[in-house]
């Protein structure tokens, strides 16, 4: 089976497992679909990995040769693609920021009011669910602050430390490749 008719096969059986949680919510419906897009997600990198010529791109790296802007793409897709795509297609961050707020408002809200043993569970449901919303905002901006600081770190030329830390990092994404 080829490359591609396993990601299909993948994603078809990840879009199985989201009906079955649909039909059926239970938390092992929904562990068996998180291990599936797990699998799914592990594809898709060893399908991008497949597809760049790491070889020419450690050996200039090594050489400390002068890198192409094709070449700077391709690393900034390995170090940073995940972390700009995320940023790039997420469509959520404004209703995370709403939902946030309502939280910490409904918080305020309580804390001003008698805390008897009902208040205290609500607020321990709030910050629960404030957990969860601060989970989502800190993953997005930790992703789109990878981006920016690898754009900031290839606008001018690269030192040999550079040449040397990006070499460790192609090298290091071939080894996770043959494994």
């Amino acid at each position: 089976m080829s490359q591609q008719e396993q990601l299909q096969a993948e994603a078809k059986k990840t879009q199985e497992l989201a009906a079955r949680c649909s039909a059926s919510e239970t938390s092992d419906n929904y562990e068996f679909l998180e291990v599936q897009v797990d699998e799914l997600e592990a594809q898709a990198q060893q399908a991008f990995r497949s597809r760049v010529d790491f070889d020419s791109l450690l050996s200039k790296l090594s050489g400390r040769r002068p890198l192409s802007p094709g070449d700077i793409k391709t690393l900034e897709l390995l170090i940073v693609g995940d972390a700009e795509y995320y940023v790039k297609y997420e469509s959520e961050l404004d209703d995370w920021r709403a939902q946030l707020k309502r939280v910490l408002e409904q918080i305020a809200n309580l804390a001003d009011s008698a805390l008897d043993v009902d208040a205290l569970m609500r607020l321990r449901a709030l910050c629960r669910e404030a957990h969860e919303v601060l989970a989502d905002l800190v993953f997005y901006f930790d992703a789109k602050e990878r981006a920016a600081k690898f754009q900031t770190a290839t606008q001018g030329p690269i030192d040999n430390d550079g040449y040397r830390f990006l070499a460790s990092i192609v090298r290091e994404m071939m080894g996770a490749e043959k494994t």
